[in-house]
C-alpha cells in the first residue's frame, strides 16, 4: 500500500545541515561507497573546526592516511549549507584532483572542475581545482584589474598546502627558455652583461659558451636601473607562449621587486613571494583551511601565503598523532659497510618479483641509474598512468618516480617497499642562487627534510596500511640523522625512525641479507615489530609552536609594503626582525631589505648590502669590494682536522654519516647544481683534512673554484669541471686554470706563497691547441676516486673508538692513507701529458 503518508515535507538534512558529523551521515552516498561511518578522528577535527569556523585562516594538521579529503569535502559542504559558498577544494597537482573527485562521487556531494560552472557560482557544488588553476596569467577567476569581475568564494580548502606552496611560487616566475626565445634571451644578456661578469667570471664564461649549469644572479641595483628596457624586451614574447599567457601577467606590475638570475639555458624572473592579491578570489575568501601532514614548521603558510599567526600556533590536530600507518625505516649501506648500493638495488630486484617496489628519484639522471633494472621510469608526463596500474593492484614490478616526493598516492599493494634515492630538488636558476647561499643553514635543512619526510610517506595512506621505507642516499640519512633536523620531523614520523634506527643498529657489519630479512619480516607483519610500533605510536601528540618566528611575519609584512610602494617602511619591517637568525639567513634577508630600500635610497642600501655581505659571503657581490680574506694554514695539520671534526661532528657516526655524505657530492655528474655540490663538498673535505678551505669564485666572483692551504705556505688552486665529460682539456679550461693562478699571485704577492695550479677533470691529455701553465697539475676523475676510497677508509680508522678526538691517531692515518699535506700533490695529482705525447 502506498500513499498513505503522501505530501508529508520533510527537509534535505545534507542541503541544510552545517554541523559536519551530522552532515556526513546525512549525504547520499551511492552504493557500494566506502565512507559508511566517520572515523573517530574525523569527529574530533570536524568538531573543532565546527567551532572555529569563522576564523579566516586555519590549519588542519593530520598525518597521511587519516581522512583529510572527506574532512575537507565535508567542511565545503557545510560551508556551503551555511551560506558561505561557492566552495573551491584546491590540490597541487590533476592526480590528486582525481582522487578528490572520487572521493567526493563517493561521499555524495556534487563537484564540478570548471570555475564557470553555473552550480559551483551557485553554492550548489563544490569546485575542485588545482593550485595551477586559481593561480596563472589566464585565471578563469579573474585577476586584479583585468577586465571583468572576479569570482566570489566563500570557502576554500588548501588540501598538501606543503606541496600547493611551491606550486603557487612557480606561477610567479617567468622563465625565458634561451632554445626558445634566442632574442630575448640574448637582449636581456647583452644588457646586464658586465654586471653579470662582475658576478661571476666563470659563471659569465659560461654564459657566452652555452655550457654547464651554473646560475649567475643579476644584483637588484642592475635590474632596477634597467627595469624599463627589460620590460619593453620581456614584453616582447610571442603573445602565444606560454610565458607571455601564464606567468607574465601575474608578474609584469612588480618587476621592480623581482630577483633574477641567468644560466646557460634560461633566464629566470621571480617574485620572492607570491603576490596572492592578484587573484582577489582567493584573498577575498572568508574561511581558507590549510590541510596540512608533512609540515612540522608551519610558518611557510605565514611567510608565502600571508596566513594568520594564530593558524600556525593553534592548529586544529586530533588530541592524538598516533593516527598513522606502519614504516620500517632502513639504512643498510649506511648502517653497515658490507653493504654497497648495488647490493640494494639487487634486493630492489628481487622484491619486486613478486610485489610493488617504487623507487623516487629527484632527477632524469639518477634515473638512469636504475634503467638496467626496469622499464618502468616515469615523470610527470607519464606518472598518472603507471600509478593507475599500481593502484588498480596490478604487479608492476619495480618503478622509478622521477621527482615526486609529493602528490602520489600509493596504498596498500601498489607499493609495499619504497626506496628513496637522492635529495628532493627544486631548483630553479632563482632557487639555485638560494640554495647556495643558504645551504647548510637551519631554514635550508628543515626545508628539505620536510620534503624527505613526504617522500617517505608515498607508500602509507591509511592507518592500517604498512610499508618498509630504504633510504639509500647517505645524504638522506645526513639530513635525518642529526637531532635538529630529526625535529623538523612530525612527530609520529620521528617515532617510526627513532624506532626503526634501534632495530637498525643491530645490523653494523652485516650482509644485505640482513636487512633483506627485515624487510622480508615486516612486510609478513611479524607480531613483534607491529606490537613496538604501535607502542611507540600510542603516546606521540602533535606538536605545537608557542609563536611564529618573528622574521616570517616580518618577511611577509615587509612584501606586502613594498608591494604598496612603502619601500623604507618595507626595509625597517624586515631588518628589525633579524636579532637572533644564524648569519647567513641574517645576510641573506638584509639584502631582500636592501633589495626594497634601493628602489629609493641607493647609496644606504649599498651599506646594508656591505652589511649583508659581511654576514653572509655567498650573496650578491658588491663592485670593487670583492676582497676574500685571506686563507692560511693554521698550525700541525692533524690537530687542525681534530679541532674541526670535534665541533662539526658529536659522534663517531655522525663524522661516518656526514664523510659518506660529502664523498657522495664528489661524485662527477652532469645533473643540474651538481658542479656546486662538488666545489663545496671538496671545500669541507678541505677542512675536515684539517686544511684551511675556500671557495673564492662562489664569495667574490673571481678566482678558482677551491683555494685550500694545506701547510709551510703552499696552496692548491682548484677548478673543478665535475661536469666535464670529454677525454681532453679544451684551451679554455686551461686558461682559466692560469688565470686562477693569477688572481692568487695577485692575492698572495709576497714571494714565499706557492700555489699549485689543479684541475679536476677526466683526462690530463690537454687538446691539441692547448697549453698547460708550468706546474699546473691535473687530478683526473680515476685519481678522484682513488681519493675517495682513501678517504673512506680513513674515516671508518679514525672513528674506531672515537680515535677522530686524538691527534695522534688522526695524523697516523693522515699518513698512511696519503692524506697529509707532504703526500697530496704526488699521490692524488699529475703532471699534464706533453705535446708530444698527446697523439
Amino acid at each position: 500500500m502506498s500513499g498513505f503518508f503522501g505530501g508529508l515535507e520533510t527537509p534535505d538534512l545534507a542541503e541544510t545541515t552545517t554541523d559536519p558529523k551530522r552532515l556526513f551521515r546525512a549525504l547520499a552516498k551511492p552504493a557500494g561507497s566506502p565512507f559508511k561511518f566517520p572515523h573517530d578522528i574525523q569527529s574530533e577535527v570536524w568538531d573543532k573546526w565546527f567551532s572555529r569556523r569563522d576564523e579566516a585562516d586555519l590549519v588542519i594538521k593530520m598525518n597521511t592516511g587519516s581522512g583529510k579529503t572527506v574532512i575537507g569535502l565535508t567542511i565545503l559542504k557545510s560551508s556551503l549549507n551555511e551560506g558561505c559558498g561557492p566552495a573551491v577544494y584546491l590540490v597541487p597537482d590533476t592526480q590528486l584532483e582525481s582522487q578528490v573527485q572520487e572521493t567526493a562521487d563517493g561521499l555524495g556531494i556534487a563537484w564540478t572542475d570548471d570555475p564557470r560552472d553555473a552550480d559551483f557560482r551557485r553554492g550548489q557544488a563544490v569546485l575542485i581545482v588545482t593550485a595551477h588553476t586559481v593561480y596563472n596569467g589566464l585565471s578563469k577567476f579573474g585577476l586584479l584589474g583585468a577586465p571583468g569581475r572576479a569570482i566570489d568564494v566563500g570557502t576554500i580548502v588548501v588540501d598538501d598546502a606543503h606541496a600547493c606552496i611551491p606550486i603557487i611560487q612557480d606561477q610567479f616566475s617567468l622563465l625565458i627558455d634561451r632554445a626558445a626565445h634566442s632574442d630575448v634571451w640574448a637582449a636581456l644578456f647583452s644588457q646586464f652583461t658586465d654586471q653579470l661578469k662582475e658576478q661571476s667570471l666563470a659563471g659569465w664564461n659560461g654564459l657566452v659558451e652555452g655550457a654547464g649549469t651554473q646560475s649567475v644572479p643579476l644584483p637588484y641595483w642592475a635590474w632596477q636601473a634597467g627595469i624599463e628596457a627589460a620590460y619593453r624586451t620581456l614584453d616582447g614574447l610571442p603573445n602565444d607562449s606560454d610565458e607571455k599567457k601564464f606567468a607574465w601577467p601575474l608578474v609584469r606590475d612588480q618587476l621592480r621587486l623581482c630577483d633574477v638570475a641567468f644560466t646557460p639555458s634560461e633566464i629566470e624572473v621571480r617574485l620572492p613571494y607570491p603576490d596572492l592579491g592578484k587573484v582577489p578570489s582567493f584573498t577575498s575568501a572568508r574561511r581558507r583551511v590549510y590541510m596540512t601532514a608533512t609540515l612540522a614548521d608551519d610558518s611557510v603558510l605565514v611567510t608565502q601565503m600571508g596566513a594568520a599567526d594564530r593558524c600556525v600556533t593553534d592548529p586544529i590536530a586530533p588530541d592524538s598523532a598516533s593516527d598513522l600507518g606502519d614504516r620500517l625505516v632502513l639504512t643498510p649501506i649506511e648502517t653497515s659497510r658490507r653493504v654497497s648500493v648495488d647490493d640494494v638495488k639487487a634486493s630492489a630486484s628481487r622484491w619486486s618479483q613478486s610485489r610493488n617496489v617504487v623507487v623516487i628519484v629527484p632527477s632524469r639522471w639518477r634515473a638512469q641509474q636504475w634503467e638496467h633494472l626496469t622499464e618502468e621510469v616515469h615523470d610527470r608526463k607519464t606518472i598518472k598512468g603507471v600509478v593507475a596500474r599500481l593502484k588498480r593492484g596490478e604487479q608492476v614490478g619495480l618503478v622509478v618516480l622521477i621527482a615526486r616526493y609529493d602528490g602520489v598516492d600509493l596504498p596498500n599493494d601498489a607499493c609495499r617497499v619504497l626506496i628513496l634515492d637522492g635529495l628532493p630538488e627544486r631548483y630553479s636558476p632563482v632557487q639555485l642562487i638560494e640554495a647556495v647561499a643558504l645551504g647548510g643553514t637551519e631554514a635550508m635543512d628543515s626545508r628539505q627534510t620536510q620534503r624527505i619526510e613526504q617522500g617517505m610517506g608515498r607508500g602509507v595512506r591509511s592507518t592500517d596500511d604498512y610499508c618498509a621505507v630504504i633510504l639509500l642516499d647517505p645524504r638522506l640519512v645526513e639530513r635525518l640523522f642529526a637531532a635538529s633536523d630529526r625535529r623538523a620531523l612530525s612527530p609520529a614520523t620521528r617515532a617510526q625512525y627513532d624506532l626503526s634506527m634501534q632495530f637498525a643498529n643491530r645490523g653494523r657489519g652485516q650482509e644485505m641479507a640482513y636487512f633483506e630479512g627485515a624487510v622480508e619480516a615486516f612486510l609478513a607483519r611479524d607480531s613483534d615489530w607491529v606490537r613496538a610500533s604501535k607502542q611507540a605510536l600510542e603516546d606521540v601528540v602533535y606538536e605545537r609552536v608557542d609563536e611564529v618566528p618573528q622574521e616570517a611575519r616580518a618577511e611577509r609584512d615587509a612584501f606586502a609594503l613594498a608591494l604598496a610602494g612603502r619601500d623604507v617602511e618595507a626595509k625597517d619591517r624586515l631588518v628589525g626582525s633579524l636579532g637572533d637568525l644564524d648569519a647567513p639567513t641574517r645576510g641573506w634577508l638584509k639584502q631582500r631589505a636592501a633589495t626594497y630600500l634601493n628602489l629609493v635610497d641607493p647609496a644606504n642600501a649599498r651599506e646594508l648590502q656591505r652589511s649583508a655581505r659581511i654576514d653572509n659571503n655567498y650573496i650578491l657581490k658588491i663592485p670593487y669590494e670583492t676582497a676574500l680574506a685571506r686563507i692560511t694554514a693554521v698550525g700541525d695539520q692533524a690537530t687542525a682536522a681534530v679541532a674541526y671534526m670535534g665541533t662539526e661532528f658529536a659522534t663517531a657516526r655522525t663524522l661516518e654519516v656526514g664523510a659518506e655524505a660529502i664523498l657522495l657530492d664528489l661524485v662527477p655528474s652532469t645533473a643540474t647544481n651538481s658542479h656546486k655540490l662538488f666545489e663545496s663538498a671538496l671545500q669541507r673535505l678541505g677542512l675536515l683534512l684539517g686544511f684551511a678551505s675556500s671557495r673564492p669564485d662562489q664569495e667574490t666572483g673571481i678566482g678558482p673554484d677551491n683555494l685550500w692551504a694545506i701547510g709551510k705556505d703552499r696552496y692548491f688552486i682548484i677548478e673543478c669541471k665535475s661536469e666535464a665529460t670529454v677525454e681532453e682539456v679544451s684551451r679554455e679550461y686551461l686558461e682559466q686554470l692560469s688565470h686562477s693562478a693569477d688572481w692568487f699571485d695577485a692575492e698572495y704577492p709576497e714571494g714565499r706563497h706557492v700555489g699549485i695550479p689543479v684541475m679536476i677533470h677526466p683526462s690530463r691529455k690537454p687538446m691539441w691547441d692547448a697549453v698547460p701553465r708550468q706546474g699546473a697539475r691535473a687530478m683526473t676523475f680515476a685519481r678522484l676516486e682513488g681519493l675517495r676510497t682513501a678517504i673512506s677508509g680513513f674515516v671508518g680508522a679514525i672513528q674506531i673508538g672515537d680515535g677522530f678526538r686524538d691527534v695522534a691517531v688522526v695524523s697516523r692515518n693522515l699518513t698512511h692513507f696519503g692524506l697529509n699535506s707532504g703526500s697530496l700533490q704526488q699521490r692524488w695529482t699529475e703532471e699534464f701529458l706533453p705535446p708530444a705525447t698527446r697523439r
